[in-house]
């Protein structure tokens, strides 16, 4: 058994889910800083590849552009999301690929334009409207059942949150984080990591080190545990959405315990983004 005297370990499974307004905020936040960002880069960044490895720079904006005008209306929500997947893709693969297609010709200038005027609008009917279908579950290949909520209250914001860490290395800037906002974020994904790894470690308990401003310590699984995985908090949601492969995630990673039981979880460990 591991003894974390020291330490103060929170059990991901009781993590609080957000309210409308924290959502809203995070939504917010998440926004602001990307267009902060966006602001910084110069004309041969856009161009530069990312860790998504079919998108460039702009490809990148220009999916986030798409996605918060997704957000405007009904109808604009549904005439996106009626994009049907070919035989292999996700869902959201069709529908990103027709926010690129509509938005080829758009130069780095418009495509942020489009998000300060989308991206407000988007924000608040995610927290506070489309409460006909926010009830609504849809089952996903990679985040379980989730609930459109889900979707807007938690994953919106983590996926802008993902790419403003996508774009910070692809062009070499500095990722401002505050422990408010980002280890908010990294909280929630922990909380869908112990959704994603339960039934998977064998009924034993792992705990999760994450360094850095939005680090954090969390206990996945039942019972005392019996392995700890040390690893950045930034390095970790890279592997965790599948943008590490496990090999290069268990590089970056240092275990103690039951390393099996670690390598296991490391392995299993992909959520939505």
């Amino acid at each position: 058994m591991l003894t974390q005297s020291a330490m103060i370990v929170q059990d991901a499974q009781h993590i609080p889910y957000p309210t409308a307004d924290e959502a809203y905020a995070l939504l917010e936040t998440a926004l602001e800083r990307l267009l902060v960002l966006l602001e910084t880069l110069q004309p041969e960044d856009w161009q530069k590849p990312t860790a998504c490895t079919l998108w460039n720079v702009r490809d990148m904006v220009a999916h986030q552009a798409g996605g918060y005008a997704s957000g405007t209306g009904y109808g604009e929500m549904l005439r996106q999301y009626s994009q049907l997947p070919k035989r292999g893709e996700l869902p959201e693969d069709a529908i990103n690929a027709f926010q690129l297609r509509e938005r080829v010709s758009k130069t780095p200038a418009e495509l942020m334009a489009e998000l300060r005027q989308a991206g407000p609008v988007a924000a608040r009917k995610w927290a506070y409207h489309f409460r006909l279908i926010k009830p609504i579950g849809i089952p996903h290949p990679v985040g379980g059942y989730l609930t459109v909520q889900h979707l807007m209250w938690i994953i919106h914001s983590r996926d802008t949150w993902m790419h403003r860490l996508d774009i910070c290395r692809a062009t070499g800037r500095e990722f401002y984080q505050t422990p408010e906002h980002d280890g908010r974020i990294v909280a929630l994904v922990m909380r869908d990591v112990e959704r994603c790894l339960r039934g998977k470690l064998n009924g034993q308990a792992v705990i999760f080190d994450l360094s850095g401003v939005a680090g954090g310590i969390w206990q996945v699984g039942s019972g005392a545990a019996q392995a700890t995985i040390h690893m950045d908090a930034l390095d970790f949601n890279i592997l965790a959405s599948g943008r590490f492969s496990y090999e290069e995630g268990r590089a970056r990673a240092s275990l103690n315990g039951d390393v099996a039981l670690a390598e296991l979880a490391l392995e299993k460990t992909l959520v939505l983004y």
